[in-house]
């Protein structure tokens, strides 16, 4: 007797945002088009402070220059789910010579029906 299987998965994202602060202590960095910091230093003071931890995104958007990500969180979900929600939280609540760190968990629930 053959068994079958079940699988469903679901994904949820809670994202913390907050005022960018020196130095960062998010998991994700979003600048806007006219930040004060440009996206090459943004890049450069996170790689200093953490190598190789943070992918460098720029999204064709017209307010968000640059999205710094830790590479871990890639793992755990798709990087085009992860940019779209972030873009379409992150828009709601900045302006144009805004940084924001946001502070964020991926939680990936599995379940099974045998």
């Amino acid at each position: 007797m053959e068994k079958k299987y079940e699988r469903t998965k679901k994904g949820i994202i809670n994202m913390e945002l907050s005022t960018f602060k020196i130095p960062p202590s998010g998991d994700i960095l979003v600048l806007t088009k006219r930040c004060p910091i440009g996206p090459q230093a943004a890049k450069r003071m996170l790689d200093s402070i953490a190598p190789n931890q943070f992918e460098f995104i720029q999204p064709e958007d017209d307010l968000i220059d640059a999205i710094l990500v830790r590479r871990y969180l890639l793992l755990r979900i798709d990087k085009e789910t992860l940019i779209e929600t972030i873009l379409e939280e992150t828009k709601a609540i900045m302006g144009p010579q805004c940084m924001v760190s946001i502070k964020c968990e991926v939680i990936v629930t599995v379940s099974r029906t045998i």
